[in-house]
């Protein structure tokens, strides 16, 4: 699915050589008007992408970009989503913004881009290609976010205890990489993993699965979601059971529907990403390079912040979730 959003508008009536020119000059210094950037996606639904959208959007139109927006689908249309990004290479567009579903997947046509000298900029990822350095990204560390979540984990069960695992999707680097660098900072300790799977990124399955796990491991302690469409299943799974509070759900990313969640008392620890902020960045970068004009820094990880019900009303949530009902 391709999705145009112009950056630019202009309503012209009797307009002269010299209105002409003064709109010329005024446009000196910005993207052109014919300038058009490229957004390739695994999704562009839910509450992780539609916010890094919002970021990409609202900042590409400020500085007088057109958007086209790229949607594979979901994270198991690996080969889709490689082709969409070789089809905006073709376009000419003048820069790539890309969350590759699988890296190993995206060399080839990275390359490709590149050589054509078109920008291609991680957004959401640090990663554009296995072997091929992005030109700039704007991302969380997905390791950080593991690591992040370890601490949840420990503060939510200072004396041990058990967690069943919502693992994101199978072959998903992103969730992965959480996973493992969550697993490295409990191993040897008292908090063990009773059971781990895998699924698609549905708010359906992540319920059923989350149901799954409070039959089988009716004892379990916390339930770990790879982000909030996991968790949000998971504390949904809890409240149904009349367990808020005493079964502990733990995840990555705050939108809307985590934060009701928190509200309830069924979601207890939320390791919040900034995506619309990432999306932001992404833009200034890629803004940079197409001008010429240094960067500050090559790739921004934007910082993390834990939430909790006791810092949930004081957070600046500006730069987790877009304005309500906006999609892209």
């Amino acid at each position: 699915m391709e999705k145009v959003m112009t950056g630019k508008y202009f309503m012209l009536r009797n307009v002269g050589l010299a209105d002409l020119i003064a709109v010329s000059i005024a446009g000196a210094g910005t993207a052109h008007a014919a300038d058009k950037i490229g957004v390739s996606m695994p999704n562009v639904k839910g509450p992780w992408f539609t916010p890094v959208l919002y970021g990409i959007s609202d900042e590409a139109k400020k500085r007088g970009y057109d958007v086209v927006i790229q949607d594979a689908g979901g994270y198991a249309n690996v080969d889709k989503q490689v082709s969409q990004f070789s089809n905006l290479a073709v376009q000419k567009v003048r820069a790539i913004l890309v969350d590759p579903a699988n890296p190993a997947s995206f060399n080839g046509v990275v390359r490709e881009a590149k050589a054509g000298k078109i920008f291609v900029i991680g957004a959401g990822s640090p990663i554009v290609a296995s072997d091929v350095e992005p030109d700039a990204a704007a991302s969380s560390s997905h390791c950080s976010i593991g690591h992040e979540l370890a601490k949840g984990a420990k503060t939510l069960l200072p004396n041990g205890g058990t967690i069943a695992v919502l693992a994101g999707p199978a072959g998903a680097f992103w969730a992965s990489d959480r996973l493992r660098c969550f697993k490295e900072d409990l191993a040897g300790g008292n908090i063990k993993l009773v059971a781990e799977q895998t699924s698609e990124q549905d708010p359906a399955i992540a319920l059923s699965l989350a149901n799954d796990f409070l039959q089988r491991f009716p004892t379990v302690d916390v339930l770990y979601g790879a982000d909030d469409t996991y968790g949000v299943g998971a504390a949904r799974a809890v409240q149904g059971v009349q367990k808020c509070g005493k079964v502990k759900v733990l995840f990555a990313v705050l939108g809307e529907a985590a934060e009701e969640m928190m509200r309830a008392g069924c979601a207890d620890y939320v390791v919040a990403q900034q995506p619309v902020k990432i999306g932001r960045s992404a833009v200034d970068m890629m803004d940079a390079l197409v001008k010429g004009k240094p960067l500050e820094k090559k790739k921004d990880e934007v910082p993390l912040i834990p939430v909790t019900s006791a810092n949930l009303n004081s957070i600046d949530k500006t730069g987790m979730q877009a304005p309500k009902g906006w999609t892209p």
